[in-house]
């Protein structure tokens, strides 16, 4: 296309070249065998890149392309399209850095310092669980089983701080018996720091 343009007297990077290709379209002109203009990532090319690759970054980086959102969803459609073996592929970790999942004795003590992030619930359940804690609620001792259906126990900060995952300090608690404590959704945010 570009070719065309240039014998026309029309540069090729200006809107014109959208309105010619339009009226060639129209006009019934067979423009299939210009060839596609741009980087062609052809099956060999990707799959050179994507065999000496462990990750879907370093296939860019190894093609010269930015790592981009755009750019790394339109390679990584095009490797799925061409069918091209990743499964030798690791999920990239952090900074480089390899990490493996932290010990109930890591979760489970008072976050002090500024920028302190909360812990999901998930993982301080896993945590006490790991510690010993039965899953049962404390103050009633339902089993976490209501009308024969599983019951979501509820993590209680006795204190009432978030910051305070000791163990000592925590509890499950059915959401009835935690609605019932002076520490529930917030009340004791008065006697925190």
């Amino acid at each position: 296309m570009t070719e065309a343009l240039e014998r026309l007297g029309v540069d090729p990077r200006s809107p014109t070249r959208r309105y010619v290709r339009e009226r060639m379209r129209k006009l019934g002109v067979d423009i299939s065998h210009f060839e596609r203009e741009g980087t062609r990532w052809t099956k060999e090319v990707l799959a050179e890149a994507v065999a000496a690759s462990t990750n879907m970054c370093e296939v860019l980086r190894r093609l010269g392309v930015e790592i981009v959102g755009g750019q790394h969803t339109h390679i990584s459609r095009r490797v799925k399209a061409y069918g091209i073996d990743t499964s030798h592929f690791r999920r990239p970790s952090r900074r480089g850095k390899t990490r493996g999942r932290r010990t109930p004795e890591v979760l489970l003590v008072e976050q002090t310092g500024p920028r302190t992030r909360r812990i999901p619930h998930e993982r301080i359940a896993w945590a006490m669980t790991e510690s010993g804690v039965p899953q049962h609620c404390v103050l009633c001792g339902n089993q976490a089983v209501w009308l024969g259906q599983p019951l979501p126990l509820e993590i209680d900060h006795i204190d009432g701080d978030w910051r305070n995952n000791r163990i000592e300090n925590l509890r499950f608690l059915c959401p009835n018996c935690h609605s019932t404590t002076d520490s529930y959704r917030g009340r004791a945010k008065g006697r925190t720091r």
